[in-house]
């Protein structure tokens, strides 16, 4: 009966140095050469007793961990040793250090790969809104010369504290009052008549989403130039008017 290993797949030779310098949590700057260099290759005599195809960079990493293993175990007359930490200092003189340094490199890549993975997962998580086409009111006009944004601005606040003293909202449906459809209610009413009180455009028992989404589907009417909103005097309520009404008159 045949034996069937299943082996862990890595990206590359970098990869699997990790994995066993992780499994036998090992200092990345004082690496047992001998210990991994053996580890890694039992792992690629694994690959080839499962007939796997090896890549060549796997066998030019145990190559080049077989040469620093071999530098290390080379003993170093005292004289020599002490001239050449002079010439080149420790870091230089370490066998590792090559090797040490192209490690960090990597694992600087890995561990940036690791958070761009973490933050694609979690975008895969949101669903955006699509924009909601409001072009067929647009007729390419924008005029609000007539309008006294501070005073609307003023009235909009105080509406707004009223429905903050009502006590606080509980959790609503998700897009209960489409900004499109405000539109066209808002327009619909004030179109119907010669003229219409700004706060009259607001339900009193309507909830604090509401009103703001009423507040925008009149400020859209306005950028439209489909709408005039103007006040006589200082204070005075602002008077809304439909602009084909206006015109007729």
């Amino acid at each position: 009966m045949a034996l069937n290993v299943k082996l862990e797949a890595f990206e590359g030779p970098f990869d699997l140095l990790f994995h066993l310098i992780e499994k036998n949590q090992i200092d990345i700057y004082d690496i047992p050469i001998a210990q991994l260099t053996d580890q890694y290759l039992e792992y690629l005599k694994d690959i080839e007793e499962n007939k796997i195809d090896l890549a060549s960079e796997f066998l030019v990493m145990a190559a080049t961990l077989l040469s620093i293993k071999s530098r290390m175990l080379l003993p170093v007359p005292k004289d020599d040793q002490v001239q050449l930490e002079l010439a080149v200092g420790d870091d230089e003189l370490d066998p590792r250090t090559e090797l040490v340094n192209m490690l960090v490199e990597y694992k600087k890549y890995k561990d940036i790969a690791e958070v761009l993975k973490n933050r694609e997962e979690e975008q895969r998580k949101l669903f955006k809104r699509v924009p909601e086409d409001l072009s067929y009111l647009w007729n390419g006009e924008f005029n609000i010369s007539n309008v006294n944004l501070e005073n609307m601005k003023f009235i909009f606040s105080n509406l707004i504290m009223k429905k903050n003293q009502e006590g606080k909202l509980h959790t609503v449906s998700k897009d209960p009052y489409p900004l499109a459809k405000k539109v066209k209610e808002i327009y619909k009413i004030i179109a119907s008549k010669s003229s219409v009180l700004f706060s009259k455009l607001f339900n009193k028992k309507c909830s604090k989403l509401e009103l703001i989404v009423t507040f925008l589907a009149i400020l859209e009417l306005i950028k439209m130039n489909k709408i005039i909103a103007a006040q006589e005097r200082l204070f005075d309520e602002i008077v809304v008017t439909s602009r084909e009404v206006r015109q007729w008159k």
